[in-house]
């Protein structure tokens, strides 16, 4: 009697555990339908492939990630946000890396700050001038009001506080703990922090 209920307990979480995993997937996939939508009708031009580097839940919307290749020789990130009907609400750009391994976009919204930024595979050393190889699988932020996260990191990383703080430290480590890069790499170019700032989708040409 036992094995029975066992075994229908595990059927059960085995149901709820693939119906949860579908939800999210269809969810992503709506997501990704819309930002491909905007493109379409905004920048019409664009055929190269659209790169999503980074989602996560903000104030019962959606932030996105995304990069999608001008053919111009410019380069830069949109970060959407989304409602929670998932449609976008506003969208703002940020720079991307060039010689270093990531950026860090800064935005003021709704009361707290919001980072975000994709990354290289490599970094240039300016002494001894050399580029070197990176693995980036997760990032440290800290903010000066004692906010700190730390989190697993894909192409790009999205990381908001709850509250208006100046950023203290950004970290990036390999999967065995070891510092990739941080802010005092950005600091040897004198441009550490690219500040922007959301536009409404509905006002956009």
């Amino acid at each position: 009697m036992l094995y029975k209920n066992l075994k229908w307990i595990s059927v059960v979480v085995f149901i709820l555990f693939f119906s949860i995993m579908g939800c999210s997937s269809s969810a992503s996939k709506s997501i990704e339908n819309t930002i491909e939508s905007y493109y379409k009708t905004h920048l019409p031009g664009l055929k190269e492939k659209t790169q999503f580097f980074a989602q996560k839940e903000f104030e019962g919307g959606t932030l996105v990630l995304t990069e999608k290749y001008r053919g111009d020789g410019h380069a830069f990130t949109e970060l959407f946000l989304l409602g929670d009907d998932k449609k976008i609400l506003k969208v703002a750009h940020g720079g991307t890396p060039l010689s270093m391994c990531f950026t860090v976009n800064v935005i003021e919204y709704g009361g707290c700050k919001i980072l975000f930024g994709n990354f290289n595979d490599s970094k240039w050393l300016v002494e001894p001038d050399k580029k070197v190889a990176v693995n980036i699988q997760s990032i440290l932020v800290k903010f000066k009001n004692g906010e700190q996260y730390e989190e697993k990191v894909g192409k790009g990383y999205i990381v908001y506080s709850k509250e208006l703080s100046d950023v203290e430290v950004v970290e990036l480590y390999d999967d065995k703990g070891k510092l990739q890069s941080d802010l005092n790499d950005l600091q040897r170019y004198g441009n550490v922090f690219d500040e922007t700032s959301f536009v409404d989708v509905e006002q956009l040409p």
